[in-house]
């Protein structure tokens, strides 16, 4: 069973009898975090992950106004979406509060079911915005060839998942002998074989059930596959099994029969070359603990120089602790 996490509700009221009523609403369905003046909020921002905050136009110190104006203009704490919560119900107060950059105002006093039923709205609007502007991100950084997530893209991921200390393996994959295909076939049908490569291997994490699995382009025939650590081996093994049965199609009928390709080296001379195959070398971060993204490519380029040193496809994940 998937246990999901509650969200972060920061609440901000110096009235206790207003924090208690608010924590009432909302405990069941968030983590309600509170803050009596201004000086304990940006405290409490430091100290936790916020997803929405409530605040009262009347605190102590510092206006709720003003907070929430150093809130928009700070990078880190910008894209947390603010509802003023407040006594203070005057159009002007109102206008106010939208103009510094709040998401909701509502007037005191409130009505419980309605103030739930508003942040959940926000949250769900707010997350669907951090969506968006990713998938956005995603499509300026894609490969355009594949359309897959290019560097910038990969490397924040596996960096992601090394800070969280996320159970999964990164799977660096290399097509073997892609140059002799390119030299013989020519580049329009070496993209066939990019795209087919990556089509394989989206085919193989759906069918172990790793659809929502981060699958990167690094470039050329070069891909960076995360998955969790306990399917890494199925998947590996179903990413070989599609990708020899389906190379053959890529050759003439002589090539793939005779499973090689003969070419003429410099020397004038006849060389027989073997058909493409896919060579992966990863890191299992169940297994092995790292502290950078680097540290991550450094292990993967070695275990799949490895994996490149035996024929045909073949996969070699570091699990040395």
């Amino acid at each position: 069973m998937v246990v999901t996490e509650k969200k972060r509700v920061l609440v901000a009221d110096a009235e206790i009898l207003n924090l208690a009523t608010l924590i009432g609403t909302l405990k069941d369905d968030y983590h309600v975090v509170v803050a009596k003046n201004g000086a304990e909020v940006f405290k409490q921002l430091k100290k936790n992950s916020i997803d929405i905050i409530l605040l009262d136009t009347r605190l102590p110190d510092i206006a709720g106004f003003e907070i929430c104006q150093r809130l928009k203009s700070d990078k880190q704490t910008q894209e947390i979406p603010v509802i003023f919560i407040t006594s203070q119900n005057s159009v002007t107060n109102e206008e106010k509060g939208f103009e510094v950059g709040a998401v909701d105002y509502i007037a005191k006093p409130f009505n419980a079911p309605t103030v739930t039923v508003r942040i959940k709205n926000q949250l769900k609007l707010s997350s669907a915005i951090i969506e968006l502007k990713r998938l956005n991100q995603l499509a300026l950084d894609a490969n355009p060839n594949t359309g897959l997530p290019g560097n910038n893209s990969i490397l924040k991921e596996i960096q992601r998942v090394v800070t969280k200390k996320e159970d999964v393996c990164i799977i660096y994959a290399d097509l073997d002998y892609f140059k002799i295909y390119n030299d013989t076939y020519g580049f329009a049908k070496g993209d066939d074989v990019i795209v087919f490569t990556a089509t394989m291997i989206k085919v193989a994490l759906q069918i172990n059930d790793c659809a929502g699995s981060f699958l990167g382009h690094i470039g050329g025939d070069d891909f960076v596959i995360v998955v969790p650590a306990e399917k890494h081996v199925a998947v590996a093994e179903e990413i070989i099994r599609k990708i020899d049965q389906g190379i053959l199609e890529f050759y003439s009928d002589e090539d793939a029969e005779r499973g090689y390709v003969v070419a003429i080296n410099r020397e004038g001379k006849e060389k027989h070359h073997p058909l493409v195959s896919l060579s992966m070398g990863g890191v299992d971060l169940s297994q092995r603990e790292v502290t950078t993204a680097l540290e991550v490519i450094d292990i993967c380029t070695e275990m799949k120089n490895t994996a490149k040193e035996q024929q045909g496809s073949n996969v070699l994940i570091c699990q040395r602790h």
